[in-house]
Formats: C-alpha cells, sequence, structure tokens
C-alpha cells in the first residue's frame, strides 16, 4: 500500500476518534443536566439555603414549587394553589438596591405574563409555569430576590421544593455548553473522518510506487536516468560498459618528445652565401 493513502486513511481514524469522544462528552452534558435542574430542597416544610453572591451584586433568588395543578375553582382571579401556601421567611442576608421585597417571599407565576411587568398569581392562561408540570410541581413564587451572601431562612404550611435559581442556571449553562462542544463537534469529527478514510482508500488504489530508476553511463562518459520497465521491484543501478567507446591506446613512443630546434638566428644574406 502506497505510505500516504496509509497516513491518509490512519488520519481518519484518528479524527473518527475524536469524534466518538465528543459524542461521550455530550452525553456526560444531558446526564448534568438532569442533576442540574434537581431541587435544592424538595418537599420540605422549613429549610436553609446559604446564598453565594459570587460576583457581589446580589443573586436572584430562589423559586418555590408546589405539587398541583392551575386551577381557580372558586373565580376569584387567583390559582388556588397560591392561596393554599403560606410561605414565611425567617432570616435573609442583606439585600441590594435592585431587590424586591427586602428579601421575602412575593407571588410570581410567570413575570411580565400581561406585558405591564407584573409579577403574581393572578389566574390568566398565559400566566403558567409548566416547566415542571411533568414532574407534578407548578411554580407559586419567589424570594431571597438580590440578597447578598449569606443564609436565607424560611418557614411553610404545606411540603414545598425549592430551586436556588443562580447555581441551577450557572450549571445549566456549563452542560448546555458540554452539550454543544460534544453533539456538534462530534458529528463535524465523525463525517470529516469518514471523508478522510474514504480518501484513504481511493488513493490506496489510484497511487503506485515509484519506478525504480536505472542509471547508466553513456558512450561519452555521462550518466544517463531511465525509468524501468513496469513491474519491476526495487531500484537498480547499472553501468552499461559496452556502451562506453575505448579510447586509443597511447604508447611510450606517443609521449616522447622530439628533440626541439630553435629557429635560425643567421641573417638572410649569411643564409645565401652558404647556399652559394
Amino acid at each position: 500500500m502506497d505510505k500516504r493513502a496509509t497516513i491518509t486513511i490512519l488520519l481518519g481514524l484518528g479524527i473518527f476518534a475524536v469524534g466518538i469522544i465528543g459524542f461521550v462528552i455530550g452525553g456526560f452534558g444531558i446526564a448534568g443536566i438532569e442533576e442540574s435542574t434537581e431541587f435544592t430542597l424538595e418537599e420540605v416544610t422549613n429549610g436553609t439555603i446559604e446564598i453565594v453572591d459570587r460576583d457581589d451584586f446580589g443573586d436572584l433568588g430562589v423559586t418555590f414549587w408546589v405539587q398541583g395543578k392551575y386551577f381557580d375553582e372558586d373565580d376569584n382571579g387567583i390559582w388556588d394553589v397560591c392561596e393554599a401556601v403560606v410561605i414565611t421567611v425567617t432570616e435573609t442576608p442583606d439585600v441590594s438596591d435592585w431587590g424586591a421585597y427586602d428579601g421575602g417571599f412575593y407571588n410570581e407565576v410567570v413575570f411580565d405574563y400581561d406585558g405591564m411587568e407584573s409579577s403574581d398569581c393572578s389566574s390568566d392562561l398565559f400566566n403558567k409555569d409548566l416547566d415542571r408540570s411533568d414532574q407534578g410541581y407548578v411554580k407559586i413564587g419567589r424570594a431571597c430576590y438580590g440578597c447578598f451572601a449569606g443564609d436565607f431562612s424560611f418557614e411553610s404550611n404545606v411540603n414545598v421544593s425549592v430551586t436556588y435559581d443562580d447555581i441551577l442556571i450557572e450549571e445549566v449553562g456549563e452542560d448546555i455548553g458540554l452539550i454543544a462542544v460534544g453533539f456538534l463537534g462530534g458529528s463535524g469529527a465523525l463525517c470529516c473522518g469518514i471523508i478522510v478514510m474514504v480518501i484513504g482508500v481511493i488513493l490506496m488504489f489510484t497511487l503506485k510506487d515509484d519506478a525504480p530508476i536505472e542509471m547508466s553511463v553513456n558512450a561519452d562518459g555521462t550518466f544517463s536516468m531511465d525509468s524501468m520497465p513496469d513491474n519491476t521491484v526495487g531500484v537498480g543501478l547499472s553501468q552499461s560498459i559496452s556502451q562506453i567507446t575505448p579510447t586509443s591506446v597511447i604508447t611510450e613512443e606517443m609521449t616522447r618528445a622530439e628533440p626541439y630546434q630553435f629557429p635560425s638566428t643567421e641573417s638572410p644574406s649569411e643564409t645565401e652565401e652558404k647556399f652559394d
């Protein structure tokens, strides 16, 4: 198999494995959301929650839930479930300037359900919080809105469940981030890995090994490189000695120097007299 095809396939497998890890991370995010949305206090008639307020700006506080449904059987304009519950706040931390009711309890189902920033238990069709209806719970109110760090304590005439909203929002946000990174990134990595592996398989059947090179010595003493015939395995180096034209043999007589005769220094007239 061509080395380039092998590397491409291995790279695709690595990316595919990263995609699987991403899906595992996304699964942890889903499991984390289920844990993050659990009640801080569940089915209690009193309790204490420590308000952390990490930014020293004041927290959103806590939300109270009770088992039931939104009905107004006496037609007095208030949900019956809100009328049946009496919550008394016994301790609160200091409250910021933007807080409400000095940290005490107040009825609220859906804030601004009527477009007038109302916060109450009016029996309006738009004033229903069904986020936990599958668990049998409905929202009736909030408390400690704008509280700084400290202990928040309350008492109730019936069993209530409480969520600490700041911590819930923070943890759910982290879990949503894991889900986004896990499933979106994981699915992208899986698709990319498959594509890269397919490319590697294609290269495996289309690429051929480089042809071996044969080197030969030309008649003039130079070297030339030619591809070996197809289906030849290995790289060969050969010298075609038969193609070399032998030079003439140089004998000792050829290299022996003949005596050098210096030109005559006599004048032409003297030369002529000798001839005469």
